[in-house]
């Protein structure tokens, strides 16, 4: 029995090479042995997790708001075909009268609208296992204001 090349195990009734033939693994055997050599043999090193979000977002953000006014939690991801589930307090948020979710290009945003204490708290983009958060202080009464302010913030992740 010859070894293969790839992978050093004997294959069924193969011969031995000559200098001017390579040996072909068959397939099926060099998957059983991938398989063996992942869950019992070896360690598996785990790839590099790939960037989600764009390299230069800070890991967390402080935002302020004032009450009655609206929030704009912002990130930025590495493609413009990322989707992120926003969450806040650790609880999913999906967009409402109160929250809106926008993406355009490369840019997610959260729109807390007229926020208020209920609306402080912590919030975080997440995608491919990456985390982005954000903590929301909201502060002050804002009554009888026709056009209250608008607070937009971008974040920025810094690689691990």
């Amino acid at each position: 029995r010859a070894l293969c090349p790839a992978w050093g195990r004997p294959e069924e009734g193969s011969v031995p090479p000559t200098p001017s033939s390579r040996p072909s693994c068959p397939r099926v055997a060099f998957l059983t042995w991938a398989v063996s050599l992942t869950s019992c043999v070896l360690p598996c090193p785990s790839p590099e997790p790939k960037a989600v979000f764009a390299k230069e977002q800070p890991a967390r953000r402080e935002v302020q708001a004032e009450a009655g006014a609206s929030a704009t939690l912002s990130c930025e991801v590495a493609q413009a075909q990322t989707e992120v589930t926003w969450y806040k307090d650790g609880k999913k948020l999906s967009a409402s009268s109160k929250v809106r979710v926008e993406a355009a290009g490369c840019t997610r945003r959260l729109l807390v609208q007229q926020a208020g204490q209920a609306d402080a708290g912590e919030y975080s983009c997440e995608a491919g296992g990456q985390r982005l958060s954000f903590r929301l202080h909201v502060a002050g009464e804002c009554f009888g204001m026709a056009n209250p302010p608008h607070l937009e913030l971008m974040a920025t992740l810094h690689g691990p």
